[in-house]
């Protein structure tokens, strides 16, 4: 085992097939893995007990519904829309930790409107097989893919905790298990949540630590839901093409051109595209068909992505960190901010470039190409660190990568980009210049990840067109295939 405890199975020394085999994510213990619960894939699933959550996840927005549409905005109970982000199974959107803010007084507002409005014949679908919360995200600007996870994750907590006890009691150690009570139960009546009692696996190393929920991986999705605004969007042409009405399908694509400019942007054809949906509402439910014809194929492109994470993210995060630890003192420097994120990122630079660590920027012989997932393994790295490190900031002016920060101060910007990227120069220019004055941040530093060696070159020609040639805080890293490495064990 490593020293390293990140990840789940290593954290209670545990082997991953174990894991594996009882169909749960090795979730990291740091920080959030980019993944949430897409409810098409319970209504998708061959089984039974998948199928049942989903009726009880829609079950419950119809009983919202109900409430808020028989009171007309009058004496609402907003608490009864209000469902916290589940933070202990480490899935959301957090680069750093796991906190997330949960639906709010916001949601329950649009949640409320929404009924009363375009979806007030939420629950009564009659092309559909069934209904989908999702529904509510394709054209409601104030409900999003957030809402979709927490709500789905709070509606089927307790399945959550019983799976998740079920796995502890059988393959963990006595000391590694300990009884929490956990409000996961709503009652109708009373309109609360009411409390259970689970023995969880938690984080037994720490004082008073919290405890840990796994989810199975297969309900789980990435980026956006299965049913999405942008996927209606995009096959809004096959929507029309499956209206069997000849007279129908004239009128709406009539409507949808009569609402564009005589040169459409983007915008515009987006914009003509939500008239158009407003005024003929049957193609949302028309859409949602298509997905549920598709659901094998939908389903099989869910997992896809999921291993493609894992292998990409998960998997990496241990050997990279045996890499720093053996090869540098990554884990050691503790200066002030700028200092401490300059060192680590040259020791990132030189375990990449010397010491086998480009093998982790790559599937096989193909090189990873989100920044996103680069960004995530770079701040993983930095468990170790006495520094505050948050992802995404986001000031005012756009996010930046990272703002490493110990006390209010001293911090450092650190920006992550691969050399492909088309706006590199411009990045290089100015970006960190615009996030250091919206972070009031007096340092910054730029890593730039190279793939090939006429990545190296671009960067080098940048550099010197913009007068920056040379400078420390701008780290090249050579990640090109290394022919006399050894293999990463």
């Amino acid at each position: 085992m490593s020293k390293f405890k990140l990840l789940f199975t290593e954290y209670f020394d545990i082997e991953e097939s174990i894991l594996t085999n009882y169909g749960a994510l090795n979730i990291c213990l740091s920080s959030d893995i980019p993944l949430f619960i897409d409810p098409f894939l319970l209504f998708a699933s061959e089984k039974t007990e998948y199928k049942k959550l989903h009726k009880h996840v829609v079950d419950h927005l119809l009983f919202l519904k109900k409430y808020a549409t028989e009171n007309e905005f009058k004496d609402i109970d907003l608490r009864l829309f209000r469902f916290p982000e589940i933070k202990q199974n480490w899935l959301g959107l957090a680069q750093y930790g796991n906190g997330g803010k949960g639906l709010g007084p916001r949601f329950a507002k649009n949640a409320i409107k929404a009924f009363n409005g375009f979806y007030k014949s939420f629950g009564e679908e009659k092309i559909t097989d069934e209904t989908h919360i999702e529904k509510l995200t394709l054209l409601n600007s104030g409900v999003g893919k957030d809402f979709i996870s927490d709500f789905s994750t709070n509606l089927i907590y307790e399945y959550l905790l019983e799976y998740t006890e079920k796995f502890a009691i059988t393959n963990l150690k006595e000391s590694q298990v300990t009884e929490f009570s956990i409000r996961c139960k709503f009652n109708k009546e009373t309109k609360t949540w009411q409390p259970r009692t689970f023995k969880l696996p938690y984080f037994f190393r720490e004082k008073g630590g919290d405890f840990i929920l796994l989810t199975p991986l297969d309900i789980l999705t990435i980026d956006e839901a299965i049913i999405n605004s942008s996927d209606f969007y995009n096959n809004f042409n096959n929507v029309t093409r499956s209206i069997g009405n000849d007279s129908l399908r004239t009128a709406i694509n009539d409507y949808f051109r009569s609402h564009l400019p005589r040169k459409p942007k983007k915008k515009d054809r987006f914009k003509a595209f939500v008239q158009t949906v407003e005024q003929y509402p049957d193609l949302v439910d028309l859409y949602i068909r298509i997905k549920e014809d598709s659901k094998k194929v939908a389903g099989a492109i869910a997992f896809s992505k999921i291993e493609e994470i894992r292998e990409h993210l998960i998997d990496a995060l241990t050997p990279l960190c045996n890499l720093l630890n053996e090869n540098s003192e990554f884990y050691t420097v503790k200066p002030n901010s700028y200092d401490e994120a300059l060192k680590r990122a040259n020791y990132l630079k030189d375990v990449i470039e010397n010491n086998d660590g480009y093998r982790i920027f790559y599937d096989g012989s193909r090189p990873i190409a989100k920044e996103d997932t680069i960004q995530r393994i770079f701040r993983l790295t930095w468990y170790a660190s006495p520094y505050d490190v948050n992802s995404e900031v986001n000031n005012g002016r756009g996010p930046a990568d990272y703002k490493v920060s110990f006390g209010s101060g001293d911090s450092t910007i650190v920006e992550f980009k691969l050399a492909k990227s088309s706006s590199l120069q411009t990045n290089l220019e100015n970006q960190t210049n615009i996030y250091k004055a919206a972070s009031k941040s007096s340092s910054d530093i730029s890593v730039v990840l190279c793939y090939t060696s006429a990545d190296i070159r671009k960067v080098n020609r940048i550099l010197k067109l913009i007068g920056k040639e040379g400078h420390e805080n701008i780290i090249i890293i050579d990640a090109t295939p290394k022919i006399s490495a050894s293999k990463v064990k």
